[in-house]
C-alpha cells in the first residue's frame, strides 16, 4: 500500500497445502490511517523508543514527539502515516520513494527514502531500504509486519517457537528504554539460541517480549527462524542489520483486524531487524546511527516462507 509503504498481505499454505492469511491487518485504508500497532508498515526516521523524545547531536539537543504508550518516550516516527510514491519493477518487485523534509519529526535534514520488496520463485521477501540526506541525521528503519504462522485469526503465537542465533541482549529499564547494558542470554528467559517455545518462556519475563537481540557478525547472516509445527509453516530470516526487536504483540486489546478478526494480546509476533535503540543516546557504547550527507544508508532483510 502506498500508505506508509505497508505490507498489507501474505498468504501462506500449510503442509496440507491449505493457504491463510499469516499477518495481521485491516479491511480497508480507514484501518490503517486510524492504526495505532504499525501492522506491516515501514517504520522510520527512526525505529524504536528514544529516551524522553530528546537527544543531543554536535551541540544542539533535537526535542522530539512522545508518542510511546507513556507519553514520555518518542516511539516510531512518521513514515508510517505518510503517502509513499510507488512504481513496479520487473513484476516481482514493487519500490516506494518517499521524501522527508528537513525537520519532520523532529529530525533534522531532507531525506530521501527507497524502501524496495522483492517477491522471489522461491518464496522469499526481499525488504530493502535505502536512505540519503541533506545534513547528518539519524536513520534507523524497519518494517513492522506481524505475523501468526497459524493464521491470523488464530488466536495466540505462544505455541509458536523461535530461534535466534544472539549470544547478547540489550538491558532495557521498566520503561523499556535501554539502560546502556549488554547482557548475555545465558540462564535467561532471552535464551533463544535453540528452537524454543514462546509460551515456555513468557511467564518468565513480564507480559510477554519487547526487547532486542544483538545478532554478531556483519553482512547479510543468518537471523534465525520462527516455525509453527502444527501447521508446518517456518520463516527463516537473515539480514544486514545489527540487532532483532522481538514482540509478542503484549499491547494488542481486542483490535478489530480484517474479515472480522479480533486481534488480542499475544496473538502475533514481530520479528524486527534493526540496529540498537536509543542509538542516539548511548554513545558510544551502541554503533551510530547517524547518516551523513556523502553515505548511503543501505539495509536488507529477507523472510524465507516454508513448510517443514
Amino acid at each position: 500500500s502506498h500508505y506508509g509503504a505497508t505490507i498489507q498481505s501474505i498468504r501462506q499454505p500449510d503442509k496440507n497445502n491449505q493457504t491463510t492469511e499469516i499477518t495481521l491487518g485491516y479491511d480497508n485504508l480507514q484501518g490503517y490511517i486510524d492504526d495505532k500497532c504499525c501492522f506491516g508498515c515501514t517504520i522510520g526516521r527512526v525505529t524504536n523508543r528514544i529516551k524522553n523524545g530528546r537527544f543531543e547531536f554536535d551541540g544542539v539537543v533535537y526535542d522530539l514527539p512522545k508518542t510511546d504508550s507513556t507519553t514520555k518516550h518518542y516511539l516510531h516516527g512518521v513514515f508510517n502515516k505518510r503517502v509513499w510514491d510507488s512504481s513496479t519493477e520487473n513484476g516481482d518487485t514493487v519500490v516506494f520513494k518517499y521524501q522527508s523534509p528537513d525537520g519532520e519529526g523532529g529530525f533534522p535534514g531532507r531525506v530521501n527514502v527507497t524502501v524496495k520488496y522483492t517477491l522471489t520463485s522461491d518464496h522469499r521477501l526481499i525488504l530493502d531500504f535505502r536512505a540519503t540526506t541533506t545534513k547528518p541525521t539519524p536513520i534507523n528503519m524497519t518494517n513492522h509486519v506481524y505475523f501468526n504462522l497459524a493464521g491470523d485469526a488464530c488466536g495466540s503465537v505462544l505455541d509458536h517457537q523461535l530461534m535466534v542465533p544472539a549470544k547478547n541482549f540489550i538491558v532495557l529499564d521498566e520503561e523499556l528504554i535501554p539502560t546502556g547494558e549488554i547482557a548475555s542470554v545465558e540462564n535467561t528467559p532471552y535464551d533463544f539460541r535453540t528452537l524454543t517455545r514462546i509460551g515456555d518462556r513468557i511467564n518468565e519475563s513480564f507480559d510477554g517480549f519487547d526487547m532486542m537481540f544483538i545478532v554478531d557478525g556483519d553482512g547479510k547472516r543468518s537471523f534465525g527462524k520462527l516455525l509453527h509445527e502444527q501447521s508446518g509453516r517456518a520463516i527463516t530470516i537473515e539480514s544486514t542489520q545489527k540487532g532483532l526487536q522481538f514482540y509478542t504483540g503484549n499491547f494488542l486489546d481486542g483490535v478489530k483486524g480484517r474479515n472480522g478478526a479480533i486481534y488480542n494480546k499475544h496473538g502475533a509476533l514481530c520479528l524486527e531487524t534493526q540496529n540498537y535503540s536509543d542509538s542516539v543516546n548511548n554513545q558510544p557504547l551502541f554503533p551510530s546511527i547517524i547518516l551523513d550527507p556523502d553515505e548511503e544508508y543501505h539495509q536488507q532483510t529477507t523472510f524465507h516462507f516454508h513448510l517443514e
